[in-house]
């Protein structure tokens, strides 16, 4: 244990003003994370063209974001503890540009899936030392309302994506679009190296248990094999990763990939008409993230229900888009976008929900390994409904109607199923311990 030191006022001002220096870099770097997380929707006609591919081709080449990311959960972890929050986020967001440059010059479909991959490893390190920064940096009652405006940021990221991006392509083409997303991404890899510091103390700031007054931490730290061998002995943990693998799924292969292409087939609006509809989701995603935060902390005592709450209205949004898929109006379109949107941004509460039935000193772990099943999941139903998509019929280089139909009954049906299953779980039981 350390030994307890004299702490000042210009210590404890030095942490609470530095830290908004760090958080603003942060935000950047996932604002980037989203941005290219949901960039491919818009892309897709452009992927097509240039490099002669299927609808297959493309949930491949939008799901190698998700198995880089998802790969990179648990050694983010590792790294933002061993190696620091600082040198993490800013190598890899250097690798993400990179990747993002590589692939703006890609001749070759096979060298795009090894930008793509470049991309997602770089952008997956990201989160974890995200969640650690705000947890050495920000007090307890402050960490769910910073937490939530970030996702609110990334979501921004995703807002820019869709309208933005589909003007900046018409003005320079996707090639010179990706650089120039490519050189932000090494501009906020240096302004994190030169901003971001691993804790208070290197800025000669008090530390945040300083500041609470509280005792600093002291128990024996729970290495990483012994932490994932108790989570997955455990329940409730995979109730928790069953329904974030689905919703976060679905969300990915809708709004990631496929809604665009839906919008533009069946509806047969330009790329740019359906861009500005699509702008919806994550409009409506700002507003849920931080919601969503507040309603679990002040209103409703169990995360479980939030969660419910919320995946039972995206639920009832996925019906009309399978049994009205073809005839409704954009404006229905709109409303049910922006809803669709707003409450599946209350998965942020699902971390939350983890948080509370694991030990403490495996939390980073937990949410690196859970991560692991979500951006899975991304994935997985990327291809999956390339798939679908790619089984329907196409006609003058429209394709059917059915195939968006049967690709978003599997997400209907696969939801539902996993609600099931989350409710099984038990509140306040079965904590995760190491014995």
């Amino acid at each position: 244990m350390s030994e307890a030191r004299q702490v000042t006022k210009e210590m404890i001002q030095k942490t609470l003003s530095y830290r908004y220096y760090i958080y603003f870099a942060v935000a950047l770097a996932y604002f980037l994370v989203y941005f290219h997380r949901t960039s491919t929707a818009v892309m897709a006609t452009d992927l097509t063209a240039a490099f002669g591919i299927a609808p297959t081709a493309i949930g491949l080449f939008g799901s190698m974001y998700f198995y880089a990311y998802a790969i990179g959960q648990l050694p983010a972890g590792i790294l933002a503890d061993k190696w620091g929050i600082r040198n993490t986020m800013s190598v890899f967001v250097l690798i993400a540009g990179a990747g993002a440059l590589l692939f703006a010059a890609a001749q070759t479909f096979t060298m795009a899936l090894i930008a793509r991959f470049l991309v997602g490893l770089g952008v997956g390190f990201i989160y974890v030392p995200a969640m650690k920064f705000l947890a050495d940096w920000f007090k307890k009652n402050e960490f769910a309302t910073y937490s939530g405006v970030l996702l609110a940021v990334g979501n921004v990221g995703s807002l820019a994506s869709t309208a933005p991006l589909v003007a900046l392509i018409a003005a320079i083409g996707w090639r010179s679009s990706m650089s120039a997303v490519g050189v932000a991404s090494l501009v906020v890899a240096v302004l994190l190296f030169l901003v971001v510091r691993n804790k208070p103390v290197n800025v000669g700031g008090a530390t945040i248990e300083e500041i609470q007054e509280l005792p600093p931490a002291s128990a024996q730290p729970i290495g990483i094999g012994a932490s994932v061998g108790a989570l997955v002995k455990s329940y409730t943990f995979w109730t928790v990763a069953a329904m974030f693998f689905v919703l976060y799924g679905t969300i990915m292969g809708f709004q990631g990939l496929w809604a665009s292409p839906y919008l533009m087939n069946v509806y047969g609006l330009t790329k740019a008409q359906a861009g500005a509809i699509l702008m919806m989701i994550p409009i409506g995603m700002i507003f849920g993230c931080p919601i969503a935060g507040i309603v679990a902390d002040k209103l409703i005592p169990s995360k479980k229900r939030v969660v419910q709450i919320g995946v039972i209205v995206n639920i009832l949004t996925w019906i009309p888009l399978v049994f009205m898929i073809d005839s409704m109006s954009l404006g229905t379109i709109r409303i049910l976008l922006f809803v669709y949107g707003f409450f599946a941004g209350w998965f942020v509460v699902m971390y939350a929900n983890l948080k509370e039935h694991v030990d403490l000193r495996m939390s980073g772990t937990a949410t690196g390994f859970l991560n692991f099943f979500v951006f899975a999941g991304g994935a997985i139903y990327q291809q999956v409904m390339g798939v679908i998509v790619e089984a329907a019929p196409v006609t003058n280089k429209v394709i059917a109607t059915s195939g968006f139909k049967n690709a978003f009954l599997l997400c209907l049906v696969t939801l539902i199923a996993a609600l099931l299953f989350y409710s099984t779980q038990k509140e306040h039981q079965d904590k995760v311990v190491v014995q």
